[in-house]
């Protein structure tokens, strides 16, 4: 199961997490994270991008408090520089780091991975026709993933 979603600087609420428009996506996707963990989903991919990729990855952390066989696998396409992801990544089942530095397509690459890697989608997406989620979302429905989409 992977995530992907826009970053901070495209969500309508940018980087305040205390916008109410914010907090109630974080709770749909937590709600969602759990019906798809009902649905038999353990592991769940998160490209960790400042964004919805990090709010995934943090719900994910925090249901595995309470859901002990949840794992969540940080798929990093270049070195992390945002301490926050790193954060995430220390806490982590796994990670995975794509290029062992930033380079030209690493991002199109973690995208791909992601979708190569997962049975389902969940997304994060706004419905522009543009930019890295409406391409991985491209790619998904290509491979015939399953998508599940959240409205920011």
């Amino acid at each position: 199961m992977a995530f992907t979603g826009h970053r901070t600087e495209t969500l309508p609420w940018g980087a305040d997490e205390t916008d109410p428009s914010c907090i109630r996506l974080k709770q749909r996707l937590t709600a969602a994270i759990c019906s798809l963990y009902d649905e038999g989903k353990r592991v769940f991919l998160s490209g960790m991008a400042a964004g919805f990729d990090t709010y995934a990855a943090e719900a994910v952390l925090e249901l595995s408090e309470s859901l002990p066989d949840i794992r969540l696998v940080c798929v990093f396409p270049c070195p992390p520089t945002d301490p926050r992801a790193a954060r995430i990544a220390d806490k982590a089942h796994r990670s995975i780091l794509l290029s062992p530095e930033y380079c030209t397509g690493c991002m199109q690459l973690r995208n791909r991975f992601l979708i190569d890697n997962s049975s389902a989608v969940l997304a994060c997406w706004d419905r522009r026709a543009e930019g890295g989620t409406y391409s991985t979302l491209l790619y998904a429905n290509e491979k015939l993933i399953r998508i599940f989409l959240l409205a920011p």
